[in-house]
């Protein structure tokens, strides 16, 4: 496995690894009204494998993604405390 193969290699570990991890602070109600609100649609990320700014971006994509595949929208204090908890422990969190 040369090159092309061991860089797919190391995109796809992490791509596992930072699916359905475990998540911080798991008791917490961000951390619940994240697995909620996000697992409808797709497997769940660790906060940690996105940075703050990624983090925004994303929020903002998967409301459209809700939006588009019926699903009850984020309300205000929902988008806020999702985005708090994911910002809190993305990859450059301090």
């Amino acid at each position: 496995m040369r090159g092309g193969g061991v860089i797919l290699l190391l995109v796809l570990s992490l791509g596992a690894l930072g699916c359905n991890a475990s998540l911080p602070e798991p008791e917490s109600p961000a951390a619940q009204l994240y697995q909620k609100r996000c697992s409808v649609c797709h497997r769940l990320y660790a906060p940690s494998v996105l940075t703050i700014e990624m983090w925004q971006v994303m929020v903002a994509r998967m409301e459209q993604e809700l939006q588009r595949s019926r699903q009850p929208p984020l309300s205000a204090d929902e988008r806020q405390m999702i985005l708090d908890y994911l910002q809190k422990h993305s990859s450059n969190a301090s």
